[in-house]
């Protein structure tokens, strides 16, 4: 066992607070209003919550490398989810509980009081065990772990040690927790389900039923199930560890869906009406919705991947995405980006009125473009350099296909194991899209978050453009907006 991987930040050397500082400081590759680790690995947001007259948000963070190792939750508050202040580890992996890994969870809000669930990752040798945990985030921004840990010791039977990500649900006076698992029979994913009337003694009451067809039986982990509703509904989504890919979706070595439908806490079953890829893109896992959220339902996610990224170099990996509005129209999920506040934008805006084509000079890589194009047919939007570097993404609306392509433009030395194009069919006419680039990272929301594209984007140095063109003379309006630095 590589001994080195599972220290924690409290072991941090002098010359190891200087590394960090060195490499905190390196702006290359940073986005602006993207969350980013001040140094080491990030991945799944955790905790995400509305607190004490503040967002909240927490992730999985390894302090000392570009690796998966022993797993801190960093802490983050805001006060429009884009500036935000860090706070540092909050749940530091340091009891036996917990030996391995404080692994993801969520955040329950209840009574003034915020409730942080997590899985504390246990392993001997080839052998892994998962005790589920909580934490109380106070008012002062301290953070507790609670002394009755674990409330849930080790995983139940018939089931392997693959058990994590609690979700608290309240329904009346019970409260339930969801739990990403995997079965020992076959060794395939499945949620299943505690409950509780106090948040602290938790009780099995079985495997939730999701009758989504065959799409997913071979899927051999559900990780970080969430539940919420939107717009009168349920929505239910998860992330299927190693489904294959079925025509133009599950294109990713990891995948995340979402379910609308109902669900029945009596009989554990969840009814779903339809279901669907929440992201089309290359870099999208393990969303967290926010818990309380004293607006309306919002999501974020990890944007990152397991292969080699350019940030690496400068001590660095991974970011989460913006966040992203929910909605339910015409039976499917829409995911808009959260507005962004006027003062973080460029006051001077670019009024583009587009013939047929339009090449602008990039004063920065950090912009918010929208486009609308309802009298035109289709469309492309480039991002190209002096290399003959390209990221491309067009809409067809006569072939109905929405397609984003970086097999010009890609970070990756290696070849994908599911190629450098992704792509998805259109139900309907597209007619505007919103871009949102920042840096190293590019979401595309086509018409209102209908389909959404998130994709890391490491550029060359030379100078970066940007190309919008159509097939046919139209009269197009777009505007670009660049983000002030920060």
């Amino acid at each position: 066992m590589d001994l080195d991987k599972y220290k924690t930040i409290n072991a941090a050397t002098k010359q190891d607070s200087e590394k960090f500082n060195a490499i905190r400081c390196n702006t290359v590759y940073r986005p602006q209003l993207h969350i980013t680790p001040p140094h080491g690995l990030l991945n799944d947001p955790n905790g995400f919550c509305y607190f004490n007259g503040e967002y909240h948000l927490f992730y999985q963070w390894y302090p000392f490398g570009t690796f998966h190792g022993m797993k801190h939750w960093m802490h983050l508050t805001s006060s429009d989810l884009y500036s935000w202040n860090e706070h540092g580890s909050k749940i530091t992996p340091v009891d036996k509980y917990e030996s391995h890994g404080a692994y993801s969870g969520a955040a329950f809000v209840e009574d003034g009081s915020a409730y942080l669930f997590y899985t504390g990752n246990v392993k001997n040798g080839e052998e892994r065990d998962a005790n589920q945990c909580v934490a109380i985030l106070g008012k002062d921004n301290q953070v507790t772990k609670s002394e009755h840990n674990p409330i849930i010791k080790s995983f139940p039977k018939g089931y392997t040690g693959h058990v994590r990500d609690p979700k608290i649900i309240k329904d009346g006076d019970v409260y339930y927790m969801l739990l990403g698992a995997q079965r020992e029979a076959d060794l395939k994913g499945s949620i299943i389900v505690y409950s509780s009337d106090n948040l602290l003694e938790w009780a099995l009451k079985g495997k939730l039923s999701i009758d989504i067809g065959a799409d997913f039986n071979d899927a051999y982990m559900f990780e970080c199930p969430d539940l919420l509703e939107v717009d009168g509904q349920d929505v239910l989504i998860f992330s299927p560890q190693g489904i294959s890919p079925k025509q133009e979706r599950f294109q990713n070595r990891y995948n995340v869906v979402y379910c609308i439908g109902r669900i029945d806490w009596a009989s554990l079953t969840f009814t779903v009406t339809h279901w669907d890829e929440l992201d089309r893109g290359f870099d999208f896992y393990a969303p967290q919705t926010m818990n309380n959220n004293p607006n309306e339902p919002t999501l974020i996610a990890w944007a990152g991947t397991d292969g080699d990224l350019p940030s690496e170099q400068y001590g660095w990996v991974n970011c989460l995405t913006a966040p992203r509005k929910l909605s339910i129209k015409e039976n499917k999920l829409y995911q808009e980006l959260k507005p962004i506040n006027e003062t973080k934008l460029n006051s001077v805006l670019v009024n583009l009125n587009i013939k047929t084509e339009r090449i602008i000079k990039l004063e920065s890589l950090s912009f918010l473009l929208d486009i609308d194009f309802s009298q035109a047919e289709n469309i492309a939007v480039v991002i190209f350099d002096d290399f003959n570097n390209e990221f491309l993404f067009t809409v067809d609306n006569e072939s109905k296909q929405l397609t984003l392509d970086r097999s010009n433009y890609d970070h990756n030395e290696k070849e994908y194991e599911f190629g450098s194009i992704r792509s998805c069919s259109l139900t309907e006419k597209s007619k505007n899209l919103t871009l949102f680039c920042d840096q190293s990272i590019v979401e595309i929301f086509s018409d209102q978050g209908r389909n959404v594209f998130t994709s890391l984007f490491f550029p060359s140095k030379g100078n970066q453009y940007l190309k919008i063109t159509f097939d046919e003379p139209a009269e197009i309006k777009a505007t670009l907006q660049y983000v002030n630095g920060i």
